[in-house]
């Protein structure tokens, strides 16, 4: 049986070694809507739609905020009455985007609080907390059952607006200063702020973030309508149109299903898996020694 490292040092070992995923890339976006807000997904590769659907949680006023995706699965969250609490993470199947009835839910680790973001990462799914009132705070589920594995951290100095946020290969934290606000910085995996703030190109407002399955891209929604994507010095890579909606967070479709009663795993294609760990990947310092020096390029770059 093929045997899988860490999803973070499967990360790493793509980067450094500079092979790239020959699927196509597929990226999703949640809508901010008052009510029956859809979820669309997109193929960045070709530039062309998928599909979209309004998810069951987009009921009467409630407002579309955070999105994560795997192979088969999306997760999801609202706003109550357009700009209240999350009442919970929702889980609905991908179905090449057509979605689906919920099948599933998590517990909003902040009872009160919207979910503003979600992303996948290498400890699980990363749930940033705090909208519209709250210092944002980040806590780690368990992709399969929702149980708390990490957390809660708090960015300290973020804004509650915050409505861009994703979790990068070393643990450490990128997300907006405000709300759709084109201004970004960095946090460590403790919540310390290390500065280095930059704007992404060829973008006005700008609010989801999320990284390449291989990781080394980053991909935005500018301007509520359309994907950029960049490498870490903030260079131009491509830009793709994504009409149908006020787009918020969004997500890359990661590599791997929520099946596994252990944790989520790599679909091989094989009838068992092993399960992803979260121990330290030893490639990881060289890689996060790379997004130091490229976050201190923004920072000069940005004067």
């Amino acid at each position: 049986m093929r045997k899988f490292r860490s999803l973070l040092g499967a990360v790493s070992f793509l980067a450094a070694s500079g092979m790239a995923a020959h699927a196509d890339v597929i990226v999703a976006a949640n809508s901010a809507a008052f009510g029956n807000g859809p979820i669309g997904a997109f193929n960045f590769t070709t530039g062309s739609p998928v599909n979209s659907f309004v998810p069951d949680g987009a009921f009467d006023s409630n407002n579309g905020r955070g999105l994560a995706m795997t192979l088969d699965r999306y997760f999801y969250t609202e706003l109550l009455g357009g700009f209240g609490a999350t009442d919970m993470i929702r889980i609905a199947p991908y179905n090449n985007g057509l979605g689906g009835a919920d099948i599933g839910s998590f517990a909003n680790p902040a009872p009160g609080q919207g979910v503003q973001a979600l992303a996948f990462g290498a400890a699980g799914l990363y749930v940033l907390t705090g909208y519209p009132n709250s210092t944002p705070t980040v806590w780690v589920l368990n992709g399969v059952t929702g149980a708390l594995v990490g957390g809660p951290i708090t960015l300290q100095g973020a804004d509650p607006g915050m409505d861009g946020f994703t979790v990068l290969p070393d643990g450490s934290f990128l997300g907006n200063l405000g709300d759709a606000l084109n201004q970004y910085t960095h946090w460590d995996a403790t919540g310390t702020n290390t500065g280095n703030n930059f704007s992404v190109p060829n973008c006005g407002g700008a609010t989801g973030v999320d990284i390449a399955p291989d990781g080394g891209s980053l991909y935005f929604m500018c301007d509520f309508g359309s994907f950029v994507q960049t490498d870490f010095l903030g260079n131009f890579i491509a830009k793709i149109d994504a009409p149908g909606g006020a787009w918020e967070d969004i997500a890359i479709q990661q590599q791997f299903v929520c099946t596994d009663p252990n944790g989520c795993v790599p679909d091989d294609g094989e009838e068992q898996h092993q399960t992803l760990t979260v121990a330290p990947d030893p490639r990881v310092h060289a890689t996060h020694v790379e997004l130091e020096q490229a976050f201190a390029f923004y920072r000069e770059v940005e004067g």
